[in-house]
């Protein structure tokens, strides 16, 4: 069983997260991905998906053509993300055991999902500059505000960095697009 490796902490995470995606307690992750406007064919990036409560319903939105990216540090959170998966028929998901960097080729995303990471991680530049490196153009970076961390203080982390916008507000998502550098490769 993929929990017999987590730390106590992670257990009773992974268990409130569980019973948030079954119940819909405060919220359900496939209807807050409603309000993305997410389209078929799209390539999505669930940066910290832990046990696949994005990764699943974005991989639904997506369809065949589209591909979702599951990136998470725990092999346990994302050993139950490729038996969810496989138990569902989902063949549109790549796994990404990473701690940091993703390892995808540059702007070859559509959406980024971090949702529910930005409070976890402590170097927060670093990884901002790697979802900046895989975004495309046009493409967006979406998060979302909770408890464990306000929305003025998602904001301020986003500006000090000065590689994205805010482009939209929908309820607690907050969806950002790349900023305009001047002549500037982020490295």
């Amino acid at each position: 069983m993929y929990m017999r490796n987590l730390d106590i902490k992670s257990r009773i995470e992974y268990f409130l997260l569980g019973l948030r995606d079954k119940f819909g307690i405060p919220f359900k992750p496939e209807k807050e991905l409603n309000k993305l406007n997410m389209e078929e064919g799209r390539k999505i990036l669930d940066y910290g998906c832990g046990i696949g409560s994005y990764t699943l319903p974005a991989a639904s939105l997506v369809g065949k053509e589209g591909k979702v990216y599951a990136l998470d540090k725990q092999p346990s959170a994302i050993k139950k993300v490729e038996e969810k998966a496989q138990m569902e028929g989902f063949s549109n998901i790549d796994i990404i055991l990473s701690d940091g960097g993703t390892g995808l080729p540059d702007e070859s995303i559509d959406v980024i999902l971090l949702y529910g990471v930005l409070p976890e991680i402590k170097s927060k530049e670093p990884l901002l500059k790697e979802l900046y490196r895989v975004l495309k153009p046009d493409g967006y970076l979406s998060t979302r505000f909770c408890f464990r961390m306000k929305r003025d203080r998602i904001l301020e982390i986003m500006e000090a960095t000065g590689l994205f916008s805010l482009r939209e507000q929908k309820g607690h998502i907050l969806n950002f697009e790349k900023a305009k550098l001047a002549n500037t490769k982020v490295v």
